[in-house]
């Protein structure tokens, strides 16, 4: 089994890690992707909302020669689901990558509505991350839905968007939430073959008879096959199979400049 390895940012150059404790510090800003043979999905966007996250939180960080380095660390074979991240470590602000490898892509989610809101900064992502997977772990799901009041926001370490009436809706940017980099790319090509996104506020009890799909970098597109103690989900055949490929398609090939 192939082992992650973490880096630091020092001096102006990278180097690894000899020893560290991967949970230690305060994380400040992280972003994370997967990488398949080399290539990825819109790394700059997810590079791009890292420097907003760190600029967001008042640190001054070298974050763009940092990302440069670390795109050149990346493996051209393999999976992998490198992390960046600015951490409050010891007496001062640092910036840290994480060469992980990843795990094969899910397709399926069952999933359930968490019982408590646990961000702080919702439109940062870092901070809340262990807090939003503690509530994952609760549920024992593949993931949370985490609600703004009574409405839908995301999912716990992903994007939620369902299909109503042969539309795809999103949840209405009124909503505190995390840009997601994956729900872009679909929007995207939605714009490209002329289909209507619709932005909604809605609650859980008005999702029976949806398709809802779970987004994210690692796996893509998974697909709700049931909400535990939830909405009645509908699957439309061959539906996401296509989305799925599109969004591949989207992969290029990563180069540090």
């Amino acid at each position: 089994m192939v082992e992650s390895r973490v880096f630091r940012w020092a001096n102006g150059s990278t180097v690894e890690e000899e020893w560290c404790d991967p949970h230690a510090g305060s994380v400040r800003a992280a972003d994370s992707w997967l990488v398949v043979e080399g290539t990825a999905v819109h790394v700059e966007r997810h590079l791009d909302r890292f420097r907003g996250s760190v600029a967001t939180q008042g640190l001054e960080l070298d974050t763009d020669a940092f990302a440069n380095d670390v795109l050149g660390l990346i493996p051209t074979e393999g999976r992998w689901f490198p992390r960046v991240e600015a951490m409050d470590y010891d007496d001062g602000a640092i910036l840290r990558f994480h060469l992980r490898p990843a795990p094969e892509p899910l397709t399926e989610a069952i999933v359930g509505t968490a019982t408590r809101d646990p961000r702080t900064l919702p439109l940062v992502k870092g901070p809340d991350l262990a807090a939003l997977g503690a509530v994952r772990r609760e549920l024992d799901l593949d993931e949370a839905v985490i609600l703004d009041g009574e409405n839908l926001a995301e999912g716990a370490w992903s994007s939620i968007v369902w299909w109503a009436n042969d539309t795809l809706h999103v949840v209405d940017p009124a909503i505190p939430r995390l840009p997601s980099v994956t729900e872009q790319t679909l929007r995207d090509h939605a714009a490209f073959i002329g289909a209507p996104v619709i932005p909604a506020t809605v609650r859980p009890d008005e999702l029976d008879g949806a398709e809802v799909w779970v987004l994210s970098a690692l796996h893509g597109i998974r697909v709700v096959t049931e909400w535990r103690n939830g909405p009645t989900v509908h699957v439309e055949p061959g539906r996401a199979e296509y989305w799925r490929q599109q969004y591949v398609n989207q992969r290029t090939v990563i180069s540090a400049s």
